[in-house]
């Protein structure tokens, strides 16, 4: 018994092995690129995503340190502020004081004042000895002055007085 084969289904079977040979082909190189990616450039991926992680973690507590610095500067700048807000009916009041018994002849400058000691330091200029001595007398009757210092008086050759002078004011004065 002979089996007739036709040369034409022989030939289609052929191409039809060819074209399995080379879809078997293709999916063994994909397993061979899927099997490199997942052992060796993943576990890479994975080890950088680590260092990155920790670094971004380093990087956001030195950011909230440095913000606490200056959290705690600004916090200073308020509070300082808040003082000058607190005491500024104080040395308005001074002020207003100040101007009623400050001889017209001499000119003060370098105002410092303490509030919670209640004292005022400042330097003084003046063109002649004469307007010290009178301002001295204002300080002498003046009710609202506690205490008065006088320091580093010096007088040139022209006659011109220079002076540093701290006052202790009065509580009832400020008031």
């Amino acid at each position: 018994m002979a089996i007739d084969v036709d040369l034409e289904k022989l030939e289609k079977a052929k191409d039809g092995n060819g074209i399995l040979i080379l879809l078997i082909l293709i999916l063994v190189i994909l397993f061979g690129l899927y099997f490199f990616l997942f052992s060796y450039v993943l576990p890479q991926r994975e080890e950088e995503a680590t260092k990155l992680k920790a670094e971004f973690s380093e990087l956001s507590q030195k950011v909230t340190s440095e913000n606490n610095g200056d959290l705690s500067s600004a916090q200073n700048y308020i509070n300082d502020f808040k003082v000058l807000l607190e005491n500024s009916p104080k040395t308005s009041k001074f002020f207003g004081r100040f101007e009623e018994w400050a001889h017209p002849l001499i000119v003060y400058s370098n105002l410092k004042f303490e509030t919670n000691l209640r004292k005022v330091s400042m330097s003084g200029k003046t063109s002649n000895n004469r307007s010290l001595m009178e301002q001295i007398t204002v300080l002498n009757n003046e009710e609202s002055i506690e205490s008065y210092e006088l320091s580093n008086i010096n007088i040139n050759g022209g006659g011109d007085v220079s002076f540093e002078i701290s006052l202790i004011i009065r509580e009832t004065s400020l008031r």
